[in-house]
């Protein structure tokens, strides 16, 4: 490689002193760039080759998770995370099999070897925790739907919510939650429903036509509209809010096994409130002006109020215990306000903002290992559920083509704790990397995420 970067040096000296040496073409310049590229590139490959730690993607179950060394693929993470308390997995793409089946072996092995006991979907906080709260009373596929959104009700997550059952029932539980403040289900407004009849059913009466009113609201394409329906729903959760507090002790009662659900339902309720008072006016003016030039603020404002209840999560309801966050790459990443260009869900942007893990307190930052998931090839399942391919051939020297050097059907590499040297520049330089399969963003790799999880090929998941 030095040979090759003094060729360099000297090719460029050439083209300052005019040619004095050979005459220098602009395909002679191209041609000597593209070599010393094709060198580079090589460099970097073979450090991956090297470097790259080979694993495991599929989930164990119930019986295998008790035999001696199932996690001994990775072990490798234990001195990466010793000092971390969030530990973030995210994704390229939603509705990829192999993406969800890496993260459920990932947490199955921060809860068993590591001590990570709380695990928060990018999904309703509310939703979430009631659906924890019946953990044992309902089936675990029923958990699953009832926690997550769809995208992650698949057949190859269902392994996470058995183990999650089968945790609850020991001394060492694996706590579910979630952080996102969107609309809610009418799973979670049953639950509130039947927890406020209780003690007072006008109260749960008020709590579900109010659930109702904020998810109708959501579909407003008219601001007078909104205007004139969200002072009112406003008052009706700090009223509920009131009642909480007038009522905890009785409300307590009634979740012997589940004490954190009043404090989240008086956070979830606090949460309502902020969205209405900010988040929702811009989604109503997408639909009202039929134009998505207001999607990056409301994604801000979303991105906003997840990094805050994360921070709560950490700091106010589970100060003693290590954390798993499970998301897009987008929400997770450290630093999505320096991406160079960046998709945000309506086309291409040079001027992206912080998200989530962006968001999250200093200290918090310090303590958080951010880790990537993207692929090579292969195809993932989209809301609407139709399959979407991985977009070939990646240019070279973009992140999927040097990671593929691995020569691994799947793999990680550490980022956080590598030094700037030949075979790393590529971490510390602009690469393109794949959104969703399709959308080119480029970034500094290592600014971004401190390790990243390599699939070969993903497949759709299982619905």
């Amino acid at each position: 490689m030095i040979r090759n970067l003094r060729k360099w040096a000297i090719v460029c000296a050439i083209c300052m002193l005019g040619g004095a040496i050979l005459p220098m073409t602009d395909s002679v310049v191209a041609a000597a760039a593209v070599q010393h590229h094709k060198d580079e590139v090589a460099v970097w490959k073979q450090w991956v080759k090297k470097n790259a730690v080979p694993m495991q993607i599929e989930p164990e179950n119930v019986e295998s998770i008790k035999k001696k060394d199932v996690f001994q693929d990775l072990q490798f993470l234990k001195p990466l995370l010793k000092d971390k308390r969030i530990v973030s997995l995210g994704e390229a793409s939603h509705g990829a099999s192999e993406y969800n089946s890496a993260k459920v072996r990932f947490i199955q092995f921060l809860h068993e070897e590591m001590g990570f006991d709380v695990i928060a979907f990018e999904t309703p906080l509310g939703d979430a925790t009631a659906a924890y709260a019946r953990i044992g009373k309902d089936k675990s596929e029923e958990t699953m739907n009832k926690a997550v959104y769809g995208v992650w009700q698949v057949k190859e997550n269902l392994a996470l919510f058995e183990y999650i059952a089968k945790q609850s029932k020991t001394d060492r539980p694996l706590i579910l939650t979630g952080f996102d403040v969107q609309a809610t289900t009418e799973s979670f407004m049953a639950f509130g429903k039947e927890w406020f009849d209780t003690v007072d059913p006008k109260q749960g009466r008020r709590f579900e036509q109010a659930e109702k009113n904020f998810i109708e609201v959501h579909s407003y394409d008219d601001m007078k509209k909104f205007r004139n329906v969200q002072k009112d729903l406003i008052q009706e959760y700090k009223t509920l809010q009131t009642f909480i507090v007038k009522n905890e002790k009785k409300l307590n009662s009634l979740m012997p096994q589940h004490k954190d659900m009043v404090p989240i339902m008086k956070r979830v309720l606090q949460n309502r409130i902020d969205v209405l008072d900010n988040y929702v006016e811009h989604m109503v003016q997408i639909w009202a002006d039929k134009d998505a030039k207001h999607l990056p603020k409301a994604s801000y404002l979303r991105d906003k109020m997840m990094a805050d209840n994360v921070a709560w999560l950490a700091e106010e309801m589970y100060p003693d215990k290590k954390m798993i966050l499970w998301g897009h790459n987008y929400h997770i990443r450290n630093n999505n306000s320096t991406m160079i260009t960046e998709h945000n869900g309506l086309g291409f942007t040079n001027d992206p903002y912080p998200t989530m893990g962006e968001m999250l307190p200093v200290e918090l930052q310090r303590q958080h290992y951010a880790i990537g998931l993207y692929a090579y090839q292969g195809s993932s399942l989209k809301n609407n559920n139709e399959t979407e391919a991985v977009q070939l051939p990646h240019p070279a020297g973009s992140l999927e083509d040097i990671l593929k050097a691995s020569g691994h059907p799947a793999s990680f590499v550490d980022l956080e704790n590598q030094s700037l040297k030949q075979g790393t520049s590529w971490m510390y330089t602009p690469r393109v990397a794949k959104a969703w399969g399709v959308l080119d963003e480029v970034m500094i790799v290592r600014d971004q995420y401190d390790g990243l999880v390599f699939i070969d090929t993903i497949h759709p998941s299982k619905r």
